[in-house]
């Protein structure tokens, strides 16, 4: 995959000045200036300000901002205004909006209220991209495109005639035949079969459970029907304006999208990043999914959005406290983003976002929340430098978004398994430990790491256990845990026991498994065999019931009729280890486990440091920076590396122990 690599450090927000009065942009351009700001967001949700009908346009208004913004110096992200269909479509073409799985139709009246299959869709918008595009290829202010919007998060699925007509087509395209589909899906269970290709419907609304291989195949399905939106979106940009790099905005934390899929269509990914500043928050959160971002193409990304304070959708809404916005800037440029934009720029006067935080506060820039701004935004000009480095990581944790949704789909053996939360589980004790950690998809090569981690890893895909094999064969240690290895890409439990093809490389098969209550728990009692973890920890959630072949056990149950029985366990293939984790150990547990075994791969911690004190290193040409953190809302003392540093925010030398005051960053470069 070719490395694109950004031309500046971009710094602004999304912004709307045709919500305000002219003059209103004027005043923006000089706060912008006396921000730092070089970029903005624009044009995201406007298809109604540029087409009042259809057979109307009206482009003064947005000329009048592109040129505004060059005459300044600051350029425009720019978007398709594709995310929000216009009243006027809705009422002259009805069969653009979405069905919901009970077959009612939407109503117009928010964002991204769209069927992505709808032709009608596809052609208006099309017309609409490709004309913003024809405008504005030479214009100055073009910086980038930004398609469409954080597709698929309002409309998870369509239902519509027009949908389950394209899916009889995908399915038929896939399997060839009904008979085909009916044994790779399992169809006779509950006497499910199709007979003719017009017999199958979407899964909606029924009287009991769906077929969960039918589940997945239709999120397959609207998966690629999205990405097919964004393919034509970007076909037609990259036919008018081939020099100009294009990107979409995604999220972490939902499973919408299989985002490792879309990596190959855009230049550069983008996510909008809002974790909650509660006191309470682990600062791992933002790390992860920074981590996620930067793993999807293997390279930096961008913060394209993230809130200069609070949000407005969560149940009460916290701000940022002084110095969390900079610190979580930094944060994110630890873990490889190369710009930072926020939504937004000016605070609304109307609609559902108005008390959602912006760089300009409704009070104006005498606000703290704008100081602060100034002084992030004045600074990154010496961190360009940084622009384009490569994180440094030894450890991996696999991700595989087609496992989160049908681990999730399968009814029992508990509605209380979240694959996200495992991965929480496992990268969070690195993380504390400043043991970097990428997230990559089953078919990324495992060999540049030394441990690899694959929680839950329920459904195994064609290829992955020869990679690992491999992987581990060479010397690598790899970590698996339970409900992993149950079931095909098609959702077809392997026969002969769990964990299916990883059974020869973890020297072991799952007899049978315990589901637990929340209110209950098991114990992981420990064999004297792991020095360094001695006694007895807690777990929770699933026991794994084990027969051991060739693996090793390394701690055993502490109660239930399986007490004694395998818990934790090793096995020897080739020149390196699996471990299987056959429970839900507690938090400590694993960050020593965790320790263990990186610390036997040679893999050491970025900089030993009190909690909450984060360390990570980019280098770009052999030279690193190293970016230090402190999340805790006091002073700490850090002990840096051997050797003289340039804090490359403030000029200063620096070496030995450092005093950090709470919530401080350096972001340092060896001298």
């Amino acid at each position: 995959m070719k490395k694109f690599v950004l031309p500046n450090l971009y710094f602004g927000g999304d912004y709307t000045p045709e919500h305000f009065p002219r003059e209103v942009m004027l005043e923006d351009m000089r706060l912008m200036k006396k921000a730092g700001v070089n970029i903005v967001t624009i044009n995201v949700f406007s298809w109604a300000q540029l087409q009042p009908n259809e057979d109307t346009w009206t482009f003064e208004w947005l000329d009048d901002i592109m040129d505004t913004l060059a005459k300044n110096g600051i350029f425009a992200d720019l978007g398709t205004a594709t995310a929000s269909t216009p009243a006027w479509m809705a009422k002259k073409y009805p069969e653009i909006l979405p069905v919901d799985a009970n077959g009612i139709r939407y109503n117009h009246g928010s964002r991204q209220t769209f069927n992505p299959n709808s032709p009608k869709y596809r052609e208006l918008s099309h017309i609409l991209v490709r004309t913003i595009a024809e405008r504005y290829q030479k214009h100055p202010a073009l910086a980038m495109w930004h398609v469409n919007n954080e597709l698929s998060q309002l409309v998870n699925y369509d239902y519509s005639e027009i949908t389950a007509r394209k899916f009889r087509d995908w399915c038929k395209d896939r399997f060839g035949t009904c008979e085909n589909m009916n044994r790779k899906w399992g169809l006779h269970f509950w006497g499910n079969n199709i007979y003719e290709w017009d017999e199958l419907m979407p899964p909606m609304k029924t009287a009991h459970q769906v077929n969960t291989s039918l589940l997945l195949d239709w999120k397959r399905f609207t998966n690629e029907c999205y990405m097919e939106v964004a393919r034509e979106e970007i076909k037609i940009l990259r036919e008018i304006t081939p020099d100009i790099p294009i990107t979409t905005n995604f999220l972490y934390e939902f499973k919408m999208l299989d985002y490792f899929a879309w990596a190959d269509l855009i230049d550069f990914i983008s996510v909008s990043s809002f974790p909650d500043p509660k006191i309470t928050n682990h600062p791992g959160e933002a790390a992860l999914s920074h981590d996620i971002m930067r793993g999807l193409k293997d390279q930096p990304f961008v913060l394209l959005e993230q809130a200069p304070s609070q949000v407005n959708w969560r149940l009460a809404n916290v701000n940022k406290k002084p110095g969390v916005m900079r610190l979580w800037s930094h944060q994110g440029m630890a873990h490889g983003s190369d710009s930072f934009l926020f939504f937004q720029w000016r605070a609304s006067v109307h609609g559902s976002e108005k008390f959602h935080s912006a760089m300009v506060p409704h009070i104006g820039e005498n606000s703290r929340v704008f100081r602060e701004m100034c002084q992030f935004g004045n600074e990154l000009p010496g961190l360009k430098e940084v622009v384009g480095a490569d994180v440094q990581a030894e450890v991996a944790i696999v991700m595989d978004y087609n496992n989160w949704w049908t681990v999730e789909f399968t009814p029992g053996p508990t509605a209380l398994l979240d694959y996200l939360q495992m991965l929480k589980d496992y990268h969070y004790p690195l993380f504390e430990q400043n043991i970097t950690t990428d997230i990559v998809p089953c078919d990324r090569d495992l060999n540049r790491y030394k441990v690899v981690i694959a929680p839950l890893l329920y459904m195994v895909k064609p290829g992955f256990k020869e990679s690992v094999e491999k992987f581990v064969s060479e010397g690598g240690t790899f970590i698996t845990t339970f409900f992993s290895g149950a079931v095909n890409e098609f959702d077809e439990v392997f026969e002969g026991g769990y964990p299916g093809p990883l059974s020869d490389l973890m020297g072991l098969k799952v007899e049978e498994f315990e589901a637990m209550k929340p209110y209950v728990n098991n114990s992981l009692v420990m064999n004297g065999t792991l020095e360094e973890l001695t006694g007895e920890f807690e777990s929770r959630l699933w026991c794994d019931i084990l027969q051991l072949g060739t693996a090793q056990p390394l701690a055993v149950y502490g109660s239930d009729f399986f007490k004694g029985t395998p818990a934790l366990t090793v096995n020897e293939f080739g020149k390196g280890k699996a471990y299987y984790v056959a429970t839900m150990p507690e938090h400590g547990f694993l960050r020593n486990f965790l320790k263990k075994v990186c610390a036997d791969q040679g893999v050491s911690p970025v900089v030993e440091a009190p909690d909450n004190v984060e360390a990570v290193v980019r280098s770009k040409d052999g030279e690193p920076f190293l970016f230090v953190m402190n999340h805790n809302y006091e002073a700490v003392e850090v002990t840096l590396p051997e050797g003289t540093y340039i804090d490359l925010l403030t000029q200063e030398k620096l070496t030995g122990t450092i005093s950090m005051e709470s919530v401080q960053s350096v972001i340092l470069k060896k001298v």
